[in-house]
């Protein structure tokens, strides 16, 4: 059996962006491996050419077996991590085996997949990627990383308010709590770290689950005025390869994840994330979150989310196709120096929501919908007829 291109890591439930993903490396050319639980939607893509199943335990030693069996088996040249917990968990066994001096297939591979092992924490956690972002003399808003409430309450009052509480490590808007005051600021924070907490850390360790991060920074920081935004890249040893901008229109929630995005290009934030990628010596997909100041348009960092975001199957509406631009890097067998870009824009729902809405009611929207990946409709319980409505959806994750 040949070398398969891409093995894509998956843990979390309700994620469509990852399981879009195969449907785009398989048109491009490419050989789509998959570890993830049963009932996640990648198993059920029909583009996964083989499938290798993750454990449900959270214990490191077998979820790194897991790893380390998929990655001989298929031999993958790039390995895709689909949500944060698999880029925690790839973060630690990388950690690991460097400290004990290991030197295999498995480490080589995860490590080529990512970035500068040094650069690790940057890329993950918030509070590491701003402080790396100000070193590099990219925008970010205001704040400081903060040990407790008497501190977050002196930052709030310097900066001024509102401000944002922010949990370095988080995602889909949990961890972020908007606090216009002192006494919404102290709620948000919560009660100081106890003797139990301490316990629960031990408890971890001695269940193998430590490799989950259990005590992250929590930043106070100046909330921007304006709409949120996204840029979704791909990168190769440091070099951005091909990228574009999301604006989203609609969102599930104040902080949550987008429902309807514009794609378009936006060289601001372009450069931005560029730079990170080069500090970061990053490989793979990335998206980065910013603010688009009101009045100004200045694009502020938010964050960096080391994996692919819920857009990166849809470059080809733009003219910017992420998966074709990594099979071109393949195929030249080293590094390419040019960088596509989006031409022209294009408002799309994203999945769930584009699966219950008929083209009648979305308008000038394009909608989300794999016709051409029966499994992935199946597993959304959606019956996809063929003049290319949307019957039912009966279940989304």
């Amino acid at each position: 059996m040949r070398q398969t291109d891409i093995l894509v890591v998956a843990m979390e439930e309700g994620r469509w962006g990852p399981a879009r993903l195969p449907g785009a490396l398989a048109r491009a050319g490419l050989s789509i491996a998959a570890l993830c639980p049963d009932r996640n939607a990648l198993a059920a893509s029909d583009h996964v050419a083989r499938r290798f199943r993750l454990p449900p335990t959270r214990a490191s030693r077998h979820l790194f077996r897991a790893l380390g069996e998929a990655i001989e088996s298929c031999r993958p040249r790039l390995l895709i991590p689909a949500d944060e917990q698999v880029v925690a968990l790839l973060h630690a066994f990388v950690r690991r085996r460097l400290k004990r001096g290991d030197a295999d297939a498995a480490l080589d591979t995860v490590v080529r997949s990512l970035g500068r092992p040094e650069m690790l924490d940057a890329m993950l956690h918030k509070s590491a990627t701003l402080d790396l972002a100000r070193r590099l003399g990219v925008r970010v808003p205001e704040g400081v990383t903060v040990s407790c409430a008497a501190d977050a309450v002196r930052v709030a009052e310097r900066i001024g308010y509102p401000v944002y509480v922010k949990t370095s490590f988080s995602w889909a808007g949990q961890g972020v709590t908007l606090c216009q005051d002192a006494a919404a600021l102290a709620t948000a924070l919560g009660q100081p770290r106890n003797v139990w907490s301490a316990g629960k850390a031990v408890l971890r360790s001695w269940l193998g689950r430590d490799w989950y991060p259990s005590a992250p920074a929590v930043d106070v920081q100046k909330a921007i005025a304006g709409r949120p935004a996204m840029y979704c890249a791909l990168a190769w040893q440091g070099e951005m390869l091909a990228g574009f901008a999301g604006l989203p229109t609609a969102t599930a929630s104040p902080t949550g994840p987008s429902t309807c995005v514009r794609l378009c290009e936006n060289p601001a934030m372009a450069a931005a994330s560029a730079r990170m990628i080069e500090a970061f010596g990053a490989t793979g997909f990335l998206g980065f979150d910013f603010m688009i100041e009101d009045g100004t348009e200045q694009a502020y960092l938010l964050e960096c989310n080391p994996r692919p975001i819920q857009v990166c199957h849809l470059g080809p509406l733009v003219h910017c196709d992420l998966a074709q631009r990594l099979a071109t890097e393949f195929a030249a067998g080293q590094l390419v120096r040019e960088r596509w870009s989006a031409r022209g824009d294009i408002e799309v729902m994203l999945m769930p929501g584009s699966l219950r809405v008929d083209g009648a009611d979305a308008g000038h929207r394009h909608r989300d919908i794999p016709w051409d990946d029966p499994g992935l409709l199946r597993f959304a319980g959606c019956n996809g007829p063929a003049d290319g409505s949307v019957a039912e959806v009966r279940h989304v994750i």
